[in-house]
Parts: C-alpha cells; structure tokens; sequence
C-alpha cells in the first residue's frame, strides 16, 4: 500500500537511442542493472513509504497531465520486487538468505568474470597482456630491470574496458619490484559498513585460479583491532574493488606463491561533513596503529590501494557537464591532490578533500590515506 524503495544508485544513460535511467544495487542482492523510462523513475522516486497507489497516481498527473490507471504502477512495483529492489519481508528473507549462503562459504567467487571482464582464462590473459601492450599501456614488465623496493601501489578499481591500461602502468612497476609473500589490498567499500575495516578469510576465486587469504596473518590483525572487523564480511561478496585487483596480481605473478589480506575500507562521509581528521577518531586511529604494527612484522607485504578518483558529471549530481575544460581542471586537481600521496603526506592529502567538501567525489580517499599511514 506504501511501497518504499531501497537505498540504489540511479544515473541517465542512453539505451537503444533512448532517454532511460539505469538503477543498480549497491548491496549486490540485484547483480544487474535495471533500466527505466524517465516516467516510472519519477514514479520511483516518490516510493519513500509514505505515499500510496492514489498519491504517485496524482504525482504523476500533476507532473505529466496523463492519468496513470493504477495497475500500470502496481506492475512497476511488482517489476521492482522481482528484482528485490523494494523494502519488504521478501527482500529480507531473501538477504538473510544470501548472508547465511556467505557467511557458510569457503570461497568468494568471481562476481564479475564474464561482465567486468572475461570468464574464459586464456581470453582474459590476452585481454590483460594488451592493456600492457596497448598505445597508451607502458609495455609489459622488463625482468632485466635493477629491482626496486616497492611498498605500494595506487590501481583504479574502475572496469578494465575504461581503465585497462592506468591499471597495467601500476602493476608494471609492481612487476619490476621484488616478489613479495603477501599482499595487503585496501579498497574502497561502496555499501554501507559498520567499522573502520572489514575482514574475510575466505579465498578468491577467478578465472585465473584461486588465491588464498593469509589466515593466520588475518586473524592476528583482528585479535589486534578495537572491533570485530568481520561484522561487516558481508560487503565482500559483491564488491569489486578487491576482486579486480586479484586478478592483475594473478596475472602478473603467474607461477608465483603468494597470499591477500583483503581489507574493505568504510567511507569518510560523515568525517567530512564534520570537517575531522580520521585519525581523530579513536577507533580508527587505534585500527590503523595496529595494523602497520602487524604488517611491519612481516619479512615483505606490498600495499595495494584500490583507488579510483574524482567522479564529476550529471551521472555524479553535478549540474554542469563533462567538457573538455572540465576535464582539465579535473586532472589538475588530482594531480595535485596526488603530490601529497606521493610525498607520504596523508593528512595534507585529506585535508585537500576536506577543503572541496569532496566535491568531486574521491571514491578512493579512505583506502589511499589508509595505505599513507600504513
């Protein structure tokens, strides 16, 4: 009688030459997007659970002049259910489900082979190889090279079509740097989280084979930390900032034995409309304090940070378009926000956001300034 919509992410697109609205669920519950016409997103838009069949029927009169028969809007909401997208005992059935379903696995299997990249192992070497090779890639990794010491790595999270060759000029130089045992991949977190961090113990799997989660080093650094950073395990299961980043390691270090502690980094959103520092926070500076101790301890770890930038345009709320003026002071600013990174200058690199009210929407800010001041 009130139907009321989850929390989703909705953005214009063009499909079939045609005006539409593309939906997606952060949570991962609906795995595909869901395009609409722009009518039933206004509709949509209203379904806060205050409004009934007769309120967006006159909603939608108002705005458009045309009466709306109601079982026109009561078969988008039930189109909406089918895919879990409203908020009813259906969909948290079908939640607890998928969280007991997680919680009882082994494995965290590839959520994105076969869409954010190929599910056919020889088709996906090539297709990595030739972000390497590509006119704009930084040609595959010289084995002669004089190895240098690496700590860390700042890689976009975003999909290989778009960021192929960005992703191989980072792993390049990882390529030419000392194997290291462990990996510690830090990436951003796009659903909400509880704590700081969250942890899981389960291995990856891809394409490329599966690659196991340090289990004893992970259960060390949770004995260590002020929360129990599995509370928020769940988010792994469908987030891709760790999974993308397993599978350049895998295809880089072929042959090679080597181990992950996948660590999802919770937003700074609430930090930052307060204008604090994260590590004014006392959980999160006693979390980060006892992660750099654990992780000094080991013979060698590489720290990956799966990090895209700023995220501008009408698909990110900005009413102005992306041009190529735009463009320009975009990379400009990043770069600059980028020295700090660069000169280990975590809270310089904080407070440059802090100073945009993250205008731009710096996806990769909690696991950039992580690896910082790891």
């Amino acid at each position: 009688a009130h139907p009321k919509i989850r929390p989703l992410e909705a953005f214009p697109v063009q499909a079939e030459g045609k005006e539409m609205v593309a939906i997606k669920d952060p949570v991962g519950v609906c795995p595909e997007a869901v395009f609409v016409p722009p009518e039933a997103f206004f509709l949509i838009s209203l379904m806060d659970g205050t409004h009934t069949l007769r309120d967006l029927q006159a909603a939608y009169m108002r705005k458009y002049g045309d009466l709306l028969y109601s079982d026109k809007i009561e078969g988008l909401i039930a189109q909406l259910d089918s895919y879990f997208l409203i908020e009813n005992r259906r969909f948290e059935d079908h939640l607890l489900h998928l969280r007991e379903a997680f919680k009882g696995a082994k494995i965290r299997g590839a959520v994105f082979a076969g869409r954010g990249y190929e599910a056919d192992p020889a088709a996906l070497k090539a297709q990595l190889e030739g972000y390497f090779t590509a006119q704009d890639g930084p040609g595959p990794p010289n084995e002669r090279v004089e190895k240098k010491d690496l700590k860390g790595i700042v890689a976009p999270h975003i999909d290989f079509t778009r960021g192929g060759s960005c992703y191989a000029h980072a792993y390049k130089a990882l390529g030419e740097s000392p194997h290291s045992n462990f990996y510690c991949i830090l990436g951003t977190c796009h659903t909400p989280m509880e704590n700081p961090f969250a942890f899981t113990l389960k291995a990856f799997e891809t394409p490329l084979g599966r690659v196991e989660v340090a289990q004893d080093l992970v259960e060390e650094c949770a004995s260590k930390l002020p929360f129990d950073p599995f509370t928020d395990e769940f988010s792994h299961r469908s987030e891709h900032t760790i999974e993308l980043q397993v599978v350049f390691l895998q295809y880089l270090l072929e042959g090679r034995d080597f181990q992950i502690l996948p660590i999802l980094c919770n937003s700074f959103h609430e930090m930052i409309h307060g204008g604090t520092s994260p590590l004014q926070d006392p959980l999160y500076e006693a979390s980060v304090s006892a992660l750099k101790e654990q992780l000094s301890a080991l013979p060698s770890c590489c720290l990956v940070a799966s990090a895209d930038l700023a995220h501008v345009g009408p698909q990110f709320g900005d009413q102005e378009a992306v041009t190529p003026v735009v463009l320009a002071e975009v990379k400009a600013k990043d770069l600059e926000m980028l020295g700090h990174v660069a000169h280990l200058e975590g809270e310089d690199f904080y407070r440059f956001i802090l100073r945009e009210g993250d205008r731009r929407n710096i996806c990769g800010l909690p696991p950039i300034y992580a690896l910082v001041h790891l």
